[in-house]
């Protein structure tokens, strides 16, 4: 046979081409944003913000709070106005010389939260040091995405038991965490017996059966998944996982926070638009 001369006194041949993808730099973009994180020199707005805690554990036995308590951030206007508009508003009367006063929020709290606003990452370790400060500092300003992402950190990571499923609960609904509170509704369904002769809903705001029926139709149920072809003006969105509702959100460039009723509405909102 014609071995088009790869077989060479017995040997073969073989002839192999490689292509090496050449080096292409990454957008610098990110980076940065990152460096302009707490700069004193090109910022246009300062926080100052006080650690009553600590205020108070280092007064001089008259309760008179000393000035250590208070920790200075840099930020810029433009950038805030994009990513926490709360925080921005804050900004208006300012003119930038003026520290704006900040009380409610740990300074290592909201450290994290400008840093995540100029695009850096919170890691694990600060995670566990700050998880529920975070969600509520990001949910009190409006930096959605890292309440979201605090949210998620906090179901993956705590355990939900028969001792704090009611302090969940409340604080799932208070926060308007529906994961959180689509987590504690699974596990209520999933150890029924247990809840009902452990557990006092006395507490418990009445709004919350919705999330309850949901989570029990899941439970007993299976309902298909609803893909992007269906008609979404008749779906029922009810018994979708809360993830499935924010990516459906996002898709269509909605707001992705609030309570599964919220997310609902927002979605049958758009689509009988």
């Amino acid at each position: 046979e014609d071995d088009d001369g790869y077989l060479v006194e017995g040997s073969l041949t073989i002839h192999i081409g490689m292509q090496l993808d050449e080096f292409i730099p990454k957008n610098p973009a990110s980076s940065i944003m990152l460096k302009l994180f707490d700069d004193e020199k090109s910022a246009d707005i300062v926080f100052e913000i006080c650690d009553q805690q600590k205020a108070e554990s280092e007064s001089d036995g008259k309760g008179a709070k000393i000035s250590t308590a208070k920790i200075l951030y840099h930020a810029h206007r433009l950038i805030l106005q994009h990513y926490s508009p709360e925080l921005c508003a804050l900004c208006t009367s300012s003119d930038g010389i003026t520290p704006i006063i900040i009380t409610d929020v740990k300074p290592e709290v909201f450290r994290h939260l400008l840093y995540y606003v100029y695009g850096g990452e919170i890691s694990d370790e600060e995670y566990v040091d700050n998880e529920k400060d975070l969600i509520n500092a990001a949910d009190k300003y409006g930096i959605t995405n890292l309440k979201l992402e605090a949210e998620v950190w906090y179901v993956d990571n705590k355990q939900i038991t028969i001792d704090n499923v009611i302090d969940n609960l409340l604080y799932a609904d208070a926060r308007n965490c529906a994961l959180l509170k689509e987590t504690v509704m699974d596990f209520i369904v999933e150890n029924k017996e247990k809840v009902m002769q452990q557990v006092s809903f006395q507490d418990v705001p009445g709004e919350v059966c919705k999330d309850l029926l949901a989570a029990v139709s899941r439970y007993y149920f299976d309902f298909p998944s609803i893909d992007d072809d269906d008609d979404e003006t008749t779906s029922t969105y009810s018994n979708m996982r809360i993830r499935d509702l924010r990516e459906k959100l996002s898709d269509k460039g909605l707001d992705i926070d609030g309570s599964r009723e919220a997310l609902i509405a927002s979605l049958k909102g758009h689509s009988y638009k």
